[in-house]
């Protein structure tokens, strides 16, 4: 794939600007829908004991092939979705919930 959209190394601390994330992984699905592409992502793990974290990045043309290792920068976005009421099983009151959907969409497209 285009090497254009990977980062060649890690930015610096001045480089990145609020909202924004490195990322560095190895691609294991990506997916079509409308128009953008959907590439997951699957983080080294911090150690040898932990979870290794997965993202999903959102883009307008296809950075990486699956099972390719890449290095990209994501900006954070995201909205507050529909409220919807629960009710807590222990008092029986009802609450208010409002979801938060959030979205990384890959820098320099």
């Amino acid at each position: 794939m285009s090497e254009a959209a990977n980062v060649s190394k890690a930015p610096s601390v001045g480089q990145v600007k609020p909202m924004q994330v490195f990322i560095a992984g190895k691609v294991t699905r990506v997916r079509r829908h409308e128009k953008f592409f959907y590439t997951t992502i699957i983080c080294p793990a911090k150690d040898e004991y932990s979870r290794p974290s997965v993202v999903e990045v959102r883009s307008k043309a296809r950075f990486a092939d699956v099972e390719e290792t890449t290095k990209v920068m994501g900006e954070l976005g995201g909205y507050e979705g529909k409220a919807y009421q629960v009710t807590d099983r222990e008092t029986g009151e009802r609450k208010s919930l409002v979801p938060v959907n959030l979205f990384l969409d890959l820098v320099g497209e």
